[in-house]
């Protein structure tokens, strides 16, 4: 026999018994949407990365600046790979799913912007010592406020009660922090 239709062959059979195991019998398929909806959530919050511990140096303020700039950056890519994956999910399907989904991606987007902020300063700012190192922090602190008091998107979310007991359903949300 030819190769390639023995390889024809053997792609059709997987492709058909690949397509087998998408029918109404999955356990998604019998979750409730809210449910599977909030495990896509999770799993979409998880794929965040490490966050960098700065490394602040008095002796050397410039590698210092450097450290605080990297950690924001990863503060800010972390808050940016957020808000595209609960783009991409779109509202929950619940009562008052839409309000609570411009609530949740208005407060990310917020404290997104505030972090950018933070790092914009602290990149600007002139700092040849510690005590200048020390006011440029300062400015980062005010700037990074709304962060700190944030508890991310899930906090937001879980407000909603059919969500939250989604979220406690979801299995993809039994370890996730987000």
């Amino acid at each position: 026999m030819d190769r390639r239709l023995i390889v024809g062959i053997a792609l059709a059979s997987v492709a058909a018994f690949s397509a087998a195991g998408c029918g109404s019998d999955s356990k998604e398929a019998k979750e409730a949407p809210e449910v599977v909806w909030a495990g896509k959530a999770c799993g979409a919050l998880k794929q965040t990365s490490a966050l960098p511990v700065p490394q602040i140096e008095p002796a050397n303020v410039a590698k210092s600046k450097a450290s605080l700039v990297n950690m924001l950056e990863g503060i800010g890519q972390r808050m940016r790979t957020m808000e595209m994956a609960l783009a991409g999910l779109g509202k929950p399907p619940v009562p008052n799913g839409d309000a609570l989904y411009r609530t949740t991606m208005g407060r990310l987007t917020s404290t997104h912007s505030g972090v950018t902020t933070a790092k914009r300063r602290l990149e600007q700012a002139k700092v040849t010592d510690a005590k200048s190192l020390k006011g440029a922090m300062d400015q980062m602190k005010k700037a990074f406020g709304s962060y700190n008091g944030y508890q991310g998107p899930q906090a937001d979310l879980r407000a909603d009660p059919a969500l939250n007991a989604a979220f406690a359903k979801a299995p993809a949300c039994q370890t996730a922090k987000g």
